[in-house]
């Protein structure tokens, strides 16, 4: 990063609750210095590397814009973030009280990330029922698709989903894995875009964490928080039933043990 990146960052970075709690003079002559720094305008490779809000906060200041700035980060600081929409691959963040912002200053593509929420993990027959909420930040889309991934030491199983109320379930076949960890991921794929993220640290208040075996699977949640899978080795053929039971049982007491 450019040493004018880094001194730009810090200058708008103040632009936040503190800005707000500024009386009306003082951030009047807050915008007119920070507006001098920035002079005629940011050089692309300059404003390319500033995160989108940022570049939002240089638009305001160098038009005087100050309402709009104000709007800005009281939405932001109240967690009220406007919608976005999809052209040609490229997410733009849509602000109906900005007008004229360039779309280059409002592209938002490579921050977008998926929001989830883990709803509910319980056996149904043989198989794990997994259900919970994935999108993809701020992109309205009535089409979305979720895939749940396990991801292994050696390969990534891919677990199709329907909707259920306003999310999706999907059940894991715990005889599609192979022996060993594996740790759970939403992929969310909607208008041309594909986001994925580890899945089950943001949880339905009261959902259990505590490790659970069935058929011959546990179910944790590694420290990270995240939802994940142990699958045993299959036994061998002078192991017998009852030893595999057995080794499936040592197993999740050793999982419980790990990740209490």
């Amino acid at each position: 990063m450019r040493p004018e990146v880094s001194v730009l960052q810090d200058v708008l970075g103040v632009y936040d609750h503190r800005y707000l709690q500024l009386d009306e003079d003082r951030r009047r002559r807050l915008m007119a210095a920070t507006s001098h720094v920035i002079g005629d305008g940011l050089p692309e490779e300059d404003r390319d590397a500033l995160p989108a809000a940022y570049r939002l906060r240089a638009f305001c200041i160098q038009r005087g814009l100050h309402e709009e700035l104000e709007r800005l980060i009281r939405d932001e600081t109240e967690g009220r973030m406007e919608g976005a929409v999809v052209v040609g691959g490229r997410v733009y963040a849509m602000y109906p009280y900005l007008r004229g912002v360039p779309r280059h200053d409002a592209d938002i593509t490579d921050e977008v990330r998926v929001v989830h929420r883990l709803d509910a993990v319980a056996w149904t027959g043989g198989r794990l029922r997994v259900r919970g909420h994935a999108a993809i930040a701020r992109v309205v889309s009535r089409d979305v698709r979720v895939e749940l991934v396990l991801r292994g030491s050696a390969r990534d199983h891919r677990v199709a989903t329907t909707p259920c109320g306003d999310g999706f379930e999907g059940f894991v076949d715990g005889t599609d894995l192979d022996p060993g960890h594996w740790d759970a991921h939403v992929a969310v794929r909607t208008l041309g875009l594909t986001r994925e993220a580890p899945f089950g640290a943001v949880r339905t208040p009261g959902l259990t964490t505590e490790a659970r075996g069935h058929a011959g699977l546990t179910v944790f949640f590694t420290p990270e928080g995240s939802l994940a899978i142990f699958a045993p080795s299959a036994p061998g053929p002078s192991d017998g039933a009852g030893a595999g039971a057995e080794g499936a049982k040592k197993a999740r007491r050793g999982w419980r043990r790990a990740f209490p």
